[in-house]
């Protein structure tokens, strides 16, 4: 009888009924599902054939000790934790799972700017203190009409479009993969640079992967070519932004308000950032709903079937340049 492959979930929350359920249904008999908790990465899933954790960094060097690894299927679109290319040398397919939690992330970045605008955070807290005051907000200004720069134009920009209209907001995107054309079919419009899109927008949406050109992007300079009383969202990757210049812009009030699901350090939050007045947080929370997280536990679970089960190439691979795959 031939052994089951081994599909290790690594220190992940809940538990496996949802994918013991899915393979039940799509008759997959080959797969032994294994839930493994531990502080030693390398020790504790050896034996592994998939791979599926989460805020681990999988190095070059793990990758080279597990010789049974064919694909690592995470339950995210990030994939910064894991060396994709050491990755591609070793013939482990790395996949994600794009658009899982496009509307959640999308509903979220509106609700931190509804909030923003309206100073919701401001007003709550101050009736919870005792005061009845409708001024103690400051000034207030509509949305409608207001220009919002959408920085990438993945699946969740896209999904924060229509609500982004509904509120008679004007579009437009910074994305070098995005043609004109395609923008106007969005009822967007393309800049032709970073700086031309700060330049315009009275909001600010960042919605980039974390790669080394996108890392700091959100930096003093980047500060210097905003509108005054910007508002800054943000839903992607907390590493975008240089903090210390954002704390700088938020004191100067270049930038009026801030809404953050992620931060550059998320062990370690920025105490002075989150302390601010002008500023939401979120624990990196944006793409949470019942539905979402059986979505991307159903897209995950895929990859390992079509990888393991079928020997075919997963459809939502991130390897650039994939060698031969391991047998």
């Amino acid at each position: 009888m031939t052994a089951k492959k081994k599909v290790v979930y690594y220190n992940m929350p809940g538990d496996l009924s949802h994918e013991e359920k899915l393979l039940k249904q799509w008759g997959i008999t080959d797969l032994e599902l294994v839930q493994v908790n531990g502080n030693n990465l390398l020790e504790d899933v050896k034996e592994a054939d998939s791979l599926t954790l989460e805020y681990t960094e999988v190095s070059a060097d793990t990758l080279r000790k597990l010789p049974n690894l064919k694909i690592i299927a995470l339950q995210s679109i990030g994939t910064n934790e894991i060396d994709i290319d050491a990755a591609d040398k070793e013939g482990i397919y790395v996949t994600n799972t794009p658009a899982f939690c496009a509307y959640e992330v999308a509903s979220h970045a509106m609700a931190l700017l509804l909030n923003l605008s309206r100073k919701v955070h401001i007003y709550s807290k101050s009736v919870k203190e005792g005061a009845w005051d409708a001024s103690i907000g400051g000034s207030l200004s509509k949305l409608k009409g207001k220009n919002c720069g959408l920085v990438s134009l993945g699946s969740i920009p896209r999904a924060l479009i229509p609500m982004l209209k509904g509120f008679g907001i004007n579009m437009y995107v910074y994305s070098s993969s995005t043609s004109k054309e395609e923008a106007e079919r969005l009822g967007i419009s393309k800049c032709d640079s970073l700086d031309e899109l700060l330049n315009i927008s009275d909001i600010l949406s960042l919605h980039s992967p974390l790669l080394p050109n996108t890392q700091g992007m959100i930096n003093e300079h980047a500060f210097a070519q905003m509108k005054e009383g910007v508002i800054l969202i943000n839903t992607a990757r907390g590493e975008l932004i240089d903090e210390t210049a954002l704390i700088k812009n938020l004191k100067s009030n270049k930038v009026a308000a801030a809404g953050l699901d992620v931060l550059a350090d998320e062990k370690k939050p920025n105490r002075e950032l989150i302390a601010m007045d002008n500023v939401i947080v979120t624990p990196h929370m944006a793409f949470l709903s019942k539905e979402s997280l059986l979505e991307s536990k159903r897209i995950s679970l895929e990859q390992v079937v079509t990888r393991l089960s079928k020997n075919q190439t997963p459809e939502h691979i991130v390897n650039k340049n994939f060698t031969l795959p391991k047998h």
